[in-house]
């Protein structure tokens, strides 16, 4: 039997990662309102309930008291919580329906290597579905597919000219590591597969680490 291909970045999932960014942005829910109030508590107390099991490092540890609120979809909201100790956008997620009740759970680990490289680790309900490194040619391929996405969105990008070193400077400024993005793609691309269009929750978790307004800004800057 032939060996299981390795998850890869390609435009599609790359397209996704942009449209989930973009669509969490959207579902925020005010910090210090009451619904975020209460759904911090809830994740802490699941948290505390030993009803799930997490995987963390020696050190590290997943602060609700940062977490970030959404709203998904039928009246049911995810909780984002950071993991301290680890590289940005390592996070746990927590999704509850309407009725308060946990329906999955998401750790996401991100492991910096290098400026582009790294390694991804997931798991979705205690159960690990990636461990993946990120080489760098996996980030100059997102790179690549991200210049392919925004000349067919921006009219005027020039593809032939994209230039990886300045998208990667770019990133950085910002705060936000080229390999990361890459990682993101290939886990929306590789778990959230077989689920049409955006809106993936493990993808929108994610996407929750990145700004689609950055990503686009530095491939403006990128192809000039």
């Amino acid at each position: 039997m032939a060996a299981e291909k390795e998850p890869a970045v390609d435009e599609a999932s790359i397209q996704r990662v942009l449209e989930d960014s973009a669509q969490i942005a959207d579902k925020v829910v005010d910090p210090k309102s009451a619904e975020a109030v209460a759904a911090r508590e809830l994740a802490e107390a699941t948290q505390r309930s030993g009803k799930v099991t997490l995987h963390l490092p020696d050190g590290a540890t997943a602060d609700v008291s940062k977490a970030q609120v959404y709203r998904v979809d039928d009246g049911g909201t995810l909780v984002r919580v950071p993991i301290t100790d680890m590289t940005a956008g390592s996070v746990v997620g927590y999704v509850f329906d309407a009725n308060r009740q946990l329906t999955q759970t998401i750790e996401l680990h991100l492991i910096e290597h290098t400026a582009t490289t790294g390694q991804i680790r997931i798991w979705l309900d205690g159960r690990q579905v990636l461990d993946r490194k990120i080489t760098e040619n996996d980030t100059k391929a997102a790179a690549n597919a991200m210049a392919t996405v925004a000349m067919k969105q921006e009219p005027g990008t020039r593809p032939l000219g994209f230039s990886f070193g300045k998208f990667n400077s770019c990133l950085s400024s910002a705060g936000v590591s080229s390999w990361v993005v890459a990682s993101i793609g290939i886990a929306c691309g590789a778990i959230c597969a077989g689920t049409a269009g955006a809106g993936c929750i493990p993808c929108l978790t994610a996407a929750g680490g990145v700004s689609a307004g950055t990503i686009w800004f530095c491939i403006g800057k990128a192809t000039r």
